[in-house]
């Protein structure tokens, strides 16, 4: 059996598509999913990252070579931000200080540039304001068109715009999804009911599976572009441009606000057949 920390990007690949010596017949994409909650403003974030197995496979490899030259085991955006966990070995004390925070940034940016260098791997992130969509979504009719877990909707919005983005290039493709292991129950039952409801994305979706970040690159980076998106959209929108990093890679970043989740809702209502709530008309 597979050890899990033997798995590589080509391991994750086979496992969609055993290598039974036939070749090929579609060209499949690996996206790397994770989430990212932002409590102090509300927000809820699903993003990843999309490639195939050649540009993936060229990805590990050069942030395996970051991960060795700033020996870190791993990458993860919080103890980068928080100077703990493999940041911690930056610390003189017992609080971190000024110099050691902009040192983390600087091997940070080690990461971001893996990321630019690889112009074939593909963003996509959503964040979600909690706060008009869980009051939303307990109007009436509004459960059967917005899920009551928010992350369900970031998530499926997400698995929605990878596929329109990767079919534009590749109408014969399939995609598969992997992300950050946690709840995976619940997550599994999104992308099933994802499948059901969206019978043409269907036809291009390979799977749905879990791995810790800890051991995958591919949601190291994952975990990167989920972070930074719960920042950028924190920020008033006349500045969220300037400090948006990764835009060669980020194909699709969307903010469900309340105009937007109103949008949504009504459609959705309209299209069931529902009366739209006074104060949505």
């Amino acid at each position: 059996m597979m050890k899990a920390a033997e798995v590589t990007i080509d391991d994750l690949f086979d496992l969609v598509l055993p290598n039974d010596g036939t070749g090929e017949v579609c060209m499949v994409f690996q996206t790397f999913l994770d989430d990212s909650g932002h409590e102090a403003n509300r927000l809820m974030v699903s993003a990843g990252f999309c490639a195939n197995r050649e540009v993936w496979r060229a990805f590990e490899v050069d942030w395996k070579v970051a991960l060795a030259r700033h020996q870190l085991a791993y990458f993860k955006s919080s103890e980068c931000n928080h100077v703990s966990g493999e940041f911690r070995k930056l610390r003189k004390g017992k609080y971190a200080q000024d110099d050691e925070k902009a040192e983390a940034r600087m091997i940070r940016k080690d990461f971001l540039d893996v990321v630019a260098r690889h112009d074939g791997i593909v963003g996509v992130a959503v964040a979600l304001e909690m706060e008009p969509y869980e009051r939303l979504a307990a109007l009436p009719g509004a459960k059967d068109v917005l899920p009551q877990d928010p992350y369900k909707a970031a998530l499926s919005s997400v698995m929605f715009e990878t596929v329109k983005r990767v079919r534009s290039r590749d109408r014969n493709c399939m995609v598969n999804f992997t992300h950050d292991d946690g709840d995976e129950e619940n997550l599994s039952a999104c992308y099933r009911g994802f499948r059901e409801m969206n019978s043409k994305t269907a036809k291009h979706l390979a799977g749905f599976g879990f791995f810790s970040d800890k051991l995958i690159v591919g949601l190291q980076a994952a975990d990167l572009i989920a972070n930074h998106t719960g920042y950028i959209v924190s920020k008033s929108p006349d500045v969220r441009e300037g400090l948006l990093e990764m835009q060669e890679n980020i194909a699709f970043l969307a903010l469900w606000d309340e105009p937007y989740i109103q949008a949504v809702l009504k459609h959705g209502l309209r299209k069931n057949g529902e009366p739209i709530p006074l104060g949505l008309s």
